[in-house]
């Protein structure tokens, strides 16, 4: 329980500090007050309103959570509003439990998702704003990850008072690769929106571990509404986060399906952070430092509000490009009308003996490289794409970001590095890499993971993203198809989205094993879809092959100029 109150702790702070709701010794300001907004049902929503320290009427930032609008008193001894990023003279805020949630508890009603009520809800706490004296009837709703997805639903409804969002970390519908990563189900995700209040969501994904017809309906039923999606968003991602992929292909459908405003006035900022930090921006994640990215993605929310709701045309906002993402390596913020960027190029490395990653493949026979996973015994996830930056499970910490895979990842021998020699030049990695490997198993199943990593001249192996393929789903997600023991089969193993520069005299590395644990869910290598029963798991014996007749090698999407 404890675990649970830091972590709402920890979201609520991030969550308002990336607005600067928490710093001691600013100028006062008029005590918050929380009022019961009336709902279309004759429920009531908790709410606290924060208003400038002037008298008139103002536009609104609206936050919608689940997370607990009150956490953050329980959590610190003063609570203000600082004004040097959204500047609270100008603006008034609102913050407000979802239904059935901490204050809003007495609302709840019977529904099987907590989601199912928010859109409406978003509507009525909108218009209600919109009716109050000291609101100017302009609204934009500002938040992450679940306080997103509130945005996004609440959009659709078309509130005559909504004018804008900003959603972070956060993707419209939902699809079958957002839980089964490449087949695999992304365990840490489910237990950390356990843990979150998303009690039963874990079940149910559980249940179809195949993109079955519930798959096809949830996938069709969550994103038919995009046309009613209409007006302008500002949509923020982090390289680290856990579902960037998802958030880019938000961006891409509002391009191509979403109402016209929003078409015309969608923009996407994807900076080197991770779930929790990318609201905030905050300058360390993981065990790097990325100043050039500190309050980069707050300072823009403000100037997209500024531009929306208080008429500021002037402040560049409509002259930014559509596209704007942090170049990790290089430490550049870089530009393009639309991602992937239109000159990026494959740029192929061979895995070859020895451990070598080369840009020419084997030419002629060579022993497979082997490796044994043992399901009881996974590798484990050290950083990365995680959904919470801490989650504790018999005493296994787990992080988000960039780490370095040598002490707990690399010393173990269930896995294959393959490692480039120092590189002559930079190698600007934009998109989603892809290893195209060669193997066999003596099992009738097994996974295939993929970590890249930036080997640095002090000889950190830090991870740069990863991937997982399930060998069941090596064709499709829809006809599963068991191995034949000990037979050579192709499986391309793609890595989640990234933008990262190796620098000249670096090394590029992969690191191929069959689990990465609980960042991905074990695979017992019994034919069966989840680890139930500890004793009938095999130990696998996996093999890798990369002779002239099976080439396995790495592809990355590089800017044309690196090919």
């Amino acid at each position: 329980m404890f675990r649970v109150f830091l972590f709402l702790v920890s979201l609520l702070l991030i969550v308002l500090g990336a607005f600067g709701i928490v710093e001691a010794g600013q100028p006062a300001r008029p005590r918050p007050f929380t009022v019961a907004v009336p709902m279309r049902d004759g429920k009531h929503l908790a709410a606290d309103i924060f208003l400038p320290a002037a008298k008139g009427r103002f536009p609104t930032i609206l936050i919608f959570t689940p997370y607990n609008r009150k956490t953050l008193g329980a959590a610190v001894p003063a609570v203000e509003l600082r004004s040097d990023l959204i500047d609270r003279d100008h603006y008034a805020f609102v913050i407000a439990d979802w239904r059935g949630f901490f204050g809003s508890r007495d609302a709840a009603v019977k529904r099987r998702s907590p989601f199912a009520t928010v859109g409406t809800d978003g509507y009525d706490l909108v218009e209600w704003i919109a009716r109050q004296k000291w609101s100017d009837g302009k609204v934009g709703m500002w938040g992450a990850s679940a306080l997103g997805a509130a945005q996004y639903r609440t959009a659709i409804e078309k509130p005559p008072h909504l004018v804008c969002i900003v959603p972070v970390v956060i993707r419209f519908g939902v699809a079958y690769e957002h839980r089964y990563y490449g087949g695999v189900l992304k365990r840490s995700n489910l237990i950390a929106r356990e843990q979150a209040g998303f009690k039963g969501s874990a079940e149910t994904f559980i249940a179809h571990p195949v993109r079955d017809r519930w798959w096809e309906y949830i996938e069709a039923a969550s994103h038919w509404r995009l046309k009613d999606l209409d007006l302008p968003v500002f949509t923020i991602g982090g390289w680290y986060d856990t579902e960037t992929d998802a958030t880019i292909d938000t961006f891409q459908k509002i391009r191509a399906k979403a109402g016209p405003r929003a078409r015309r006035n969608v923009k996407m900022l994807i900076g080197p952070w991770n779930h929790v930090d990318a609201a905030a921006g905050k300058r360390i994640v993981g065990e790097l430092e990325f100043p050039e990215a500190e309050r980069v993605s707050e300072k823009e929310a403000h100037r997209f509000f500024d531009y929306w709701l208080r008429g500021k045309t002037d402040n560049g906002w409509a002259d930014e490009p559509a596209v704007r993402w942090f170049q990790m390596g290089s430490r550049q913020w870089e530009h393009a009308d639309s991602w992937p960027p239109a000159e990026t190029q494959d740029r192929v490395w061979y895995l070859r003996s020895g451990g070598v990653l080369a840009p020419e493949p084997e030419d002629g026979e060579c022993e497979p490289d082997t490796f044994r996973y043992d399901p009881n015994d996974p590798s484990p996830t050290v950083g990365g794409m995680n959904l919470y930056i801490f989650w504790k499970k018999d005493a296994q910490e787990i992080t988000s970001g960039p780490k370095d895979q040598r002490a707990k990842v690399e010393s173990r021998n269930d896995h294959v590095a393959y490692t480039s020699e120092a590189l002559a030049e930079d190698v600007v990695l934009r998109g989603n890499a892809r290893v195209r490997l060669h193997v066999s198993s003596n099992c009738v199943d097994t996974d295939f993971m993929v970590r890249l990593c930036d080997v640095y001249p002090d000889g950190r192996s830090m991870l740069v993203t990863d991937g997982a393929r399930r060998m069941r789903f090596r064709k499709s997600f829809e006809e599963p198809e068991l191995m034949e023991p000990g037979k050579v089969y192709e499986v391309t193993v793609t890595l989640a989205v990234t933008a990262h520069t190796f620098r000249k005299g670096h090394q590029i590395r992969i690191l191929v094993s069959s689990s990465n644990y609980p960042r991905f869910d074990v695979n017992p290598n019994n034919g069966e879809h989840f680890l139930t029963d500890r004793a009938k798991a095999r130990v696998a014996e996996n093999r890798i092959y990369h002779d002239a007749t099976h080439v396995s090698a790495l592809f990355l999407p590089v800017a044309a100029r690196d090919r």
